[in-house]
Parts: C-alpha cells; structure tokens; sequence
C-alpha cells in the first residue's frame, strides 16, 4: 500500500513537472528570440495576419457557442461569464483583423484592439472563475436574452471608445497600448492565482490555469518586446494563439464530456469519489443492517425482561417440537409463575415489580442450559422449553430454577424481597401432540402446584401425596 502510494506521489510530481515546463515553453522561446537574434523586422504580410484573425475570430464564435449551450444545460454561472467572454473577444477583436491594411497610416487605430480584446476576456474569465461553484442559474433565467443583448452593447460601446483613444492625440505617446496591456497582465496574473488557490485534480482546470499562463507571457511579450511586424509581434501572437485554442480546448472538452464545466473531473478524482460513495454506501448498508436487527430485537424481544415475547417464543417452540417429533425425540415445557406477584406490586410498586420481573428472568437465563429457550408469556407468567430434556431431566431443571428463585433476595434500593415460583411440567407425548396440547398440560399442572400451596414443581395431573405435603418456603 505504501509503495502505491509513493508511485502515486512520484507521478503526480512528474506531472506537475511537465505542466510548469509546458507552461513556461513561451517564456523560454520570448527569451531565446530577444537574445540571440537581429531586431530586424524579418516579415510583413497583411494577408497572413488578416487570416491568422480571422481563424481566431471564427474558434471565438465558435467557442462562444458552445459554451452558451453548454450553459443552457448546466446553467452554471461559470459558463455563463465565460462564454460572454468568448464573445466580448469576438466583437472587440474583428476591427483589429478589419484594420490591418491601414497600420502603415494609423497604427495606434490598429495596434489598440487587440490587447482590448484581451483584457475583455480576461475580465469576464475572472468574474467567471469567482463564480465558480455558485447555485446554478434557473431554466427561465437561462433563456433570458437581457444579459446577452447587454454585454453586446457593452462590447460595441468598447470598440467605439478604444476608436475614439486611437484617434485622439493621446494615442501618440503610446501610452495608450500600455495602459491596456498591463491592465490585461494584472488581471491575467489575478486569474492565475485565482486558479493556483482552488486548484485540484481536475484536468479541465489544469488546461485553463496553462492557457491563462500563457495569456500572461504573451502579455508580457506585447508589453516589453514586441513592435509591429518584428519576429517578437509575430511570437507574441503566436503565443496568445496557443493559449486562446488551449482554453477553447477546455471548454469543448467539458461540452463533449459532460455539458459542464464543474463536473469533469480526472480519473484520480473520479475514483477518489467512488471509494467515497462506496464507504458511504457501505456505512449506511451496516446502518441498514443494524436498523433491521434492532427492529428484529424489538419484534422478538420482551421489552421489560430480554427474554423471547411470546409471538417469538410460540414461533420458535413449533419448530423446535416438529423437529422432536420427527426424530422421537424427548422434550418438555416449564410453565412458571410468580407466587403472590400482585403483593409485590401493591406493597412496593409497580418499578419494583418490573425490578423483580427483570431479575427472575436473569435468574432464569442463568439456570436453565445452554439450549433451552426462555420467553415470558405474559404478566409474571414465564416459558421454558426443554429440547432432549426427558422427565427426569425437566424435573431436576424446574426443582433447581424452584429453589434459586427462592434463595434469592432481591435488591430494591432501600430493602429488599424475595419471591417464590411455581412451575407446571408437561412431556411431548404421542404424535399427535403440538404446543397448544403442552400449553394446556402445563397450565393445568402450574394451577395444580398453586392449589398445593405454590413454591412447587408439579409435572403429573395428579400430585404425589409427599408433594401435596411438602411445606412451602416462604412468600
């Protein structure tokens, strides 16, 4: 278990290794090119910038769209921000591929859209990743046009102003550009760390927190290095492509999966999941279990004594004397009463009356074998059934459970009492006898050893003479 788990811990920082190395490939490329190559302007080619646009404003649309319907399914608040972004970059991104031809005479008008469009979707993947895990939107609200008709408006209103700023003087002081591109680099950082502090093993957020990671190097690029048509405005782009399509990636990749973004998650997590369910399914099978067999004590068990009721003891005894009488075997049945048990109650109460009950039936627990079967069959009235017991053996178990009984002073806190038992013995006899017939021998003997002058065993119709005359002790 151990060796797993240090190969688990040496994959997963191997991974994390590739994914810093993967992230950071631009930076080292951004470097590479501002060291050890000419400033030279190396290419200028309006028609391969125009096309490069204009493939990333159709992924744009297209994302766009499928995180819209990704969003009607879901309703995520999450999607909701993030496609408005896709679609804010869309908008404010055309005038920059429409501009192209006139950057010789307007560079600012030219150069100013594009960290715009940057900046509107970091802004709204921000606001979505702060979103995140939020109640998801209604049915209604998510077919509400109001929020998308606003953000549209709100995305022209940005090409109309980022227009007017180019065509302002202030555009010739570049400070302009600069403002809009460190704007997008701090909020780009504030998504990474947004997504370093909520990160899990989620291969969708690993692909987002890359993508964001690499927004911020192409920023860095655009702000610091790059100039129109040089080899660093060329990687800079580049760069920003790989993010924006790594992101894009994401989002189809959650759609294809599940229509959700929240809901993807990596195998690791899938089965960390299932071995959660799977415990909690098992605790609450044992709690199940456990819910049944108390249902199944309270069912079967007197409340009062611990001791088989008697629905449980008639059901248990008809098996046990079918089972005798397939195999002619011997058997017998105790009935026992307490003697004077409504003297107990009217001199010491009912909660000593249920003491002395409680303590009988351990005293009976306690004397008879290992498998007889006790039951209390209503009031001080008691049942024991004897398998393999022939009369003998009955009579010494009922003389032994008389004379403990007797012997025994029951605490009931401030004093104490004794009681005395008398017990009724019936033997299986012919096939045709059941537990009805045993009932009524042994209730008619328990009655016999009560006229006699209770505290005795009776196991016969007819008492013998010397039992007739045996002093009983007292109670």
């Amino acid at each position: 278990m151990q060796t797993n788990s240090s190969i688990h811990t040496a994959v997963r920082i191997y991974r994390g290794a590739l994914e810093t190395l993967f992230a950071l490939l631009p930076s080292i490329a951004i470097l590479y090119l501002h060291f050890f190559t000419s400033d030279a302007a190396p290419f200028k080619s309006f028609l391969i910038h125009e096309l490069a646009i204009l493939l990333s404003i159709l992924i744009g649309a297209f994302v766009a769209y499928i995180t819209w319907r990704c969003y009607l399914v879901s309703g995520e608040p999450f999607l909701r921000w993030l496609a408005l972004g896709f679609l804010g970059f869309t908008l404010v991104y055309l005038p920059h591929g429409l501009l192209t031809r006139i950057a010789d005479h307007n560079m600012a008008l030219f150069l100013l859209y594009g960290p715009a469009a940057r900046l509107v979707l970091m802004a709204c993947l921000l606001i979505a990743l702060a979103q995140r895990g939020h109640c998801n939107d209604s049915e209604p609200q998510r077919r509400k046009p109001g929020f998308w008709l606003i953000g549209v408006i709100l995305f022209l209103l940005v090409d109309a102003l980022v227009a007017a700023l180019a065509l302002s003087p202030y555009s010739a002081t570049g400070w302009p550009r600069i403002l809009l591109e460190s704007a997008t680099l701090a909020l780009t950082l504030t998504a990474i760390l947004t997504l370093l502090t909520r990160r899990s093993d989620s291969p969708l957020l690993r692909i987002y927190l890359i993508a964001v990671t690499t927004f911020a190097q192409s920023s860095i690029a655009f702000l610091i290095l790059a100039n129109a048509w040089d080899h660093q405005w060329w990687l800079a782009h580049t760069i920003f492509a790989a993010g924006f399509f790594m992101l894009s990636y994401g989002v189809v990749q959650a759609y294809l999966a599940s229509g959700s973004f929240i809901s993807v998650y990596s195998l690791e997590e899938i089965f960390t999941q299932l071995r959660q369910e799977k415990a909690r399914a098992e605790d609450a099978l044992s709690q199940l279990k456990q819910a049944n067999l108390n249902l199944r004590v309270i069912a079967t068990t007197d409340a009062l004594t611990g001791l088989s009721n008697r629905r449980h003891f008639t059901e248990q005894a008809e098996r046990v004397i079918e089972r005798a009488l397939f195999e002619n075997a011997p058997l017998s049945l105790l009935m026992l009463d307490l003697d004077h048990f409504k003297r107990v109650n009217d001199t010491f109460g009912h909660q000593a009356g249920d003491q002395v009950l409680r303590r009988f039936a351990e005293i009976l627990q306690r004397e008879v074998r290992p498998g007889d079967l006790c039951g209390r069959f209503g009031g001080e009235e008691f049942l024991v059934l004897l398998p393999s017991a022939n009369t003998a053996e009955a009579r010494t178990v009922a003389e032994r459970l008389r004379q403990s009984v007797a012997a025994e002073a029951i605490d009931l806190g401030e004093q104490e009492t004794r009681i005395t038992v008398s017990i009724g013995i019936a033997h299986l006899g012919s096939s045709a006898d059941n537990l009805h017939s045993l009932l009524q021998r042994a209730d008619r003997r328990l009655y016999a050893a009560k006229e006699a002058g209770r505290n005795r065993v009776h196991d016969s119709d007819a008492a013998s003479e010397g039992e007739l005359k045996r002093p009983h002790e007292a109670g």
